[in-house]
């Protein structure tokens, strides 16, 4: 047996065809979301879509500039939320950032089965995103996504584009996994 061959070609490309995304379509993304593992079964997440103009001006302008230069031209455009308070910390960890962590993989699988570059993204200014939308305490951000019809990494601006045409590497498993102590040979 091997891994799922959409876990070993998932990629986070940068480019967008322009074509709108449907809501049918955009409900399987929230469906995979919905259907991931959570510590308790709390699941202490929210998605909002930046829809309206306003919404999708808040979502581009808290983005680094390094996402500005491609993120932008996503149709869909998505924050991810959580909270402690449905999901306490416990023994310092943050729980609800892992949960939402899963049920944010589940929404890249699903994307990318579909035909969508989805990107999630850690490149963006919390602050601007928590009141651009309007997002309450103690919601944390955990992520923003942009997704859409895969397009040609050829409309991508140079820098961008190279990073969409690098080889798709992971470390090898001897770098990572270990037995009974850190680094010691599995």
């Amino acid at each position: 047996m091997d891994i799922l061959e959409v876990i070993r070609n998932r990629r986070s490309d940068r480019h967008f065809d322009g074509r709108p995304v449907a809501r049918a379509d955009i409900d399987l993304l929230i469906e995979a979301f919905r259907w991931a593992p959570s510590s308790s079964n709390r699941q202490p997440w929210r998605l909002i879509f930046a829809t309206s103009a306003a919404a999708r001006a808040a979502y581009d302008d808290a983005l680094s500039a390094g996402n500005k230069a491609w993120a932008c031209a996503a149709p869909v455009k998505i924050v991810v939320v959580g909270t402690p308070e449905e999901q306490p910390d416990r023994n310092g960890l943050h729980v609800w950032l892992l949960d939402a962590g899963l049920a944010l993989e589940n929404m890249l699988i699903q994307g990318y089965a579909m035909g969508l570059t989805i990107h999630a993204m850690a490149g963006y200014d919390e602050q601007k995103i928590l009141r651009g939308f309007s997002i309450p305490q103690p919601f944390r951000v955990a992520a923003v996504v942009a997704a859409g019809w895969r397009g040609k990494v050829e409309s991508l601006p140079e820098d961008v584009r190279a990073k969409d045409l690098k080889p798709r590497v992971r470390k090898a498993a001897a770098e990572f996994a270990f037995a009974d102590t850190f680094g010691g040979k599995l």
